[in-house]
C-alpha cells in the first residue's frame, strides 16, 4: 500500500505541474558522485536515460492533426498533452556491465533500477584506495560506498504544451509551441519552445487535385525543453578529515536540456466532421546533462608527509559533469483522428516508435 501511495503521489505531482521535477528531486540520491566523476557520469546517464527518451518522444509528438494546410492567414491555437511510456527493458540496468572503477557487490543483485523503475533490493558499490604504511604493510582504505539509487516507479509522464499555427502562401503552415518557464517550490523549473512547418505535396501532384478529401504533406519540427532540479549532496559520514565543515552546499542543480526533431510524410482524409490522418517519418533527440554547483568528491590523503596520511577526506569540485549524448534515432508511425465542430477541434493520435506516445489536444481553428 505504501508503494502504491507513493506512485499515486508522484503521478499526481506530474499531472498537476506537467513536470517530473518534484518526483525526481524527492527520489534521486546522488551518493554515486562521491566515488569520482567518471563513474558518476556513467551511472547518471544510465539512470536518467528513460526520462530523457520519454521527453524526446513527447517533444516530437502532437505537431499535426491534419495534412491539409491552412489558407493564407488562417490559424489555429491548440493545447496538447503528449505522454510516452518507457518499455520494460528501460526500467533497469546492470551495473556489472558498466565498467565502473568502483566494486559492485553482486551478492544480492547487480541490476539497478533506472529513474522509471522501482526496486527494493539494489546493488552496493564501494571505492577503496591501497595505502602503503611502510614495511610492506598495505592497507585498503574505503573512501566511499553507496546503494544504487531507486527510481520513481513511474514509467511515463505527460508533457503539456500550447501550439500556434499560421497559414502562409503556397500551401505552407508555420507552427510555434511553448511552455513558459515554470517552477515548483524549491525543486526546480522547466521551460519549452519549438518551431515547425508543414508544406502541401498534393498541390504539386495533378492526379490528386480531383481527390478532394485526400491531402499529403511533408512536416518537420524542432523542440527544446530545459529542466533544472535541485539536489543536496554533502560529504558522507565516513569522511575523517573535513577541511570545510561549514560549507554551504545549496547551489547544486542537475540541469537537463533535451532537443527533439522530427521529419514526416503525412496524409489525411477530410470528411464533413472528422478527419483521419497518418504519418511516417523519422525522429531523434539529443541530451545535454549538467551537474552544476559545488560537490564533495571523496578521496584518501596520500601525502606521506601529512599527519593525516591514509585518512579519508574530500575535494570540492565545481560543475563536475557536462556531457552530451544522443538518445535515439527511430522510425515513427503515427495514426489519429480529429473532430471539427465549427471552429472547435478535438484530436487524438498514437505514435509507434521506441517509446510509444499518445497525444490528445483541444483547439480553435479558422480557415
Amino acid at each position: 500500500m505504501r508503494r502504491i501511495a507513493k506512485r499515486a503521489r508522484i503521478i499526481l505531482l506530474i499531472a498537476v505541474t506537467g513536470i517530473t521535477v518534484p518526483a525526481f528531486s524527492q527520489t534521486l540520491s546522488m551518493d554515486f558522485i562521491y566515488g569520482g566523476i567518471e563513474d558518476a557520469e556513467i551511472i547518471l546517464q544510465e539512470y536518467l536515460k528513460p526520462y530523457a527518451n520519454i521527453l524526446g518522444s513527447d517533444l516530437n509528438a502532437g505537431w499535426y492533426n491534419t495534412a491539409r494546410p491552412h489558407q493564407l492567414g488562417g490559424l489555429d491555437v491548440t493545447a496538447t498533452v503528449s505522454w510516452a511510456k518507457a518499455p520494460s527493458t528501460a526500467l533497469s540496468y546492470d551495473m556489472a556491465n558498466l565498467g565502473l572503477y568502483g566494486t559492485v557487490d553482486q551478492g544480492i543483485t547487480s541490476v539497478a533500477p533506472t529513474i522509471a523503475g522501482d526496486q527494493e533490493a539494489r546493488p552496493e558499490v564501494s571505492y577503496t584506495e591501497t595505502v602503503d604504511l611502510g614495511g610492506g604493510n598495505l592497507q585498503e582504505v574505503e573512501y566511499s560506498n553507496f546503494t544504487a539509487p531507486n527510481g520513481t516507479g513511474v514509467d511515463f509522464f505527460p508533457l503539456p504544451m500550447a501550439q500556434l499555427t499560421v497559414g502562409l502562401p503556397f500551401g505552407t503552415d508555420v507552427s510555434a509551441r511553448f511552455i513558459p518557464s515554470v517552477g515548483y517550490k524549491d525543486y526546480g523549473e522547466i521551460g519549452l519552445w519549438g518551431v515547425g512547418g508543414k508544406h502541401s505535396v498534393s498541390q504539386w501532384l495533378p492526379f490528386l487535385k480531383n481527390v478532394k478529401i485526400l491531402d499529403i504533406s511533408v512536416q518537420g519540427g524542432y523542440t527544446k525543453v530545459s529542466s533544472m532540479v535541485h539536489v543536496l549532496v554533502e560529504p558522507q559520514s565516513l569522511v575523517e578529515v573535513d577541511n570545510h565543515p561549514d560549507y554551504n552546499w545549496d547551489d547544486q542543480f542537475v540541469t537537463q536540456k533535451v532537443e527533439g526533431w522530427t521529419l514526416n510524410l503525412i496524409a489525411s482524409q477530410t470528411l464533413p466532421v472528422i478527419t483521419f490522418y497518418q504519418g511516417i517519418g523519422y525522429a531523434s533527440s539529443m541530451v545535454e546533462l549538467l551537474l552544476e554547483g559545488h560537490y564533495p568528491i571523496h578521496t584518501v590523503i596520500l601525502d606521506e608527509t601529512s599527519a593525516d596520511f591514509g585518512l579519508t577526506t574530500y575535494e570540492i569540485m565545481e560543475n563536475p559533469i557536462n556531457m552530451n549524448y544522443k538518445n535515439f534515432n527511430n522510425l515513427r508511425i503515427n495514426v489519429g483522428a480529429r473532430i471539427k465542430l465549427g471552429v472547435l477541434t478535438l484530436h487524438y493520435d498514437f505514435t509507434h516508435t521506441l517509446y510509444s506516445t499518445h497525444s490528445v489536444g483541444l483547439g480553435i481553428s479558422f480557415r
